[in-house]
């Protein structure tokens, strides 16, 4: 005959890191409407130029700054009839991301005076979101493995080893990414930045032997 079976205890853990966001994402564009295709590009691209040179001169690498190609699209008047073209608008979007927080408020004022028609987004996000989820997880084992420890010492038992630790993961969970708050004192004053936490949480399930 076969050794019997150990009981087993089953426990899980939760547990959650804060971090301030190192990173900033920031999604704008530019846009520029004319009567003439050409006039509307050659202000876009103005602009857009302008933007890019602050950048440059504020430090941002051009690596952390995406800048697609310039799209012209007719516009249109609608009312009685079939509708007549207006005018052409040239757009430009820019994703740029910021790893100085410090220098967001600065970038974001620069962004309105050298021409963005509109900033469509600021998220707060962290560099290096893996090495957070990997803390919480092993603080999501230590809760677990401190349940069944006092579960087994209730019991009169001994704990063993862990025989299997699985992750538990929500499918339709995404990645958190904080929202920046904007607030100016004046209108000679910088934009200030709230960037806040973000908190990352981890959930685990564990079978331990006990004896």
């Amino acid at each position: 005959m076969g050794e019997p079976d150990r009981p087993t205890i089953v426990v899980s853990g939760e547990a959650t890191v804060r971090r301030v966001p190192d990173l900033a994402v920031v999604s704008l564009s530019v846009s520029v409407r004319d009567r003439k295709t050409g006039p509307a590009r050659d202000e876009a691209n103005g602009r857009a130029s302008a933007i890019l040179a602050r950048l440059r001169e504020i430090g941002v690498p051009e690596a952390d700054v995406q800048a697609p190609a310039l799209t012209v699209q007719p516009t249109y008047e609608y009312g009685r009839g079939a509708p007549k073209l207006s005018g052409y608008q040239a757009s430009r979007p820019m994703t740029i991301r910021v790893r100085d927080i410090d220098l967001l408020g600065t970038i974001l004022d620069g962004l309105v005076d050298d021409g963005a028609t509109q900033v469509h987004g600021t998220s707060m996000e962290l560099a290096d979101p893996e090495a957070a989820s990997r803390e919480a997880l092993a603080a999501a084992v230590g809760v677990a493995r401190s349940r069944a420890e006092a579960l087994a010492t209730a019991a009169g038992l001994k704990l063993g080893a862990p025989r299997r630790i699985e992750e538990e993961v929500d499918g339709a969970q995404a990645p958190y990414r904080g929202v920046a708050m904007f607030s100016a004192a004046a209108e000679s004053a910088p934009t200030e930045i709230a960037a806040g936490e973000i908190e990352i949480s981890a959930r685990v399930r564990a079978w331990y032997d006990l004896s």
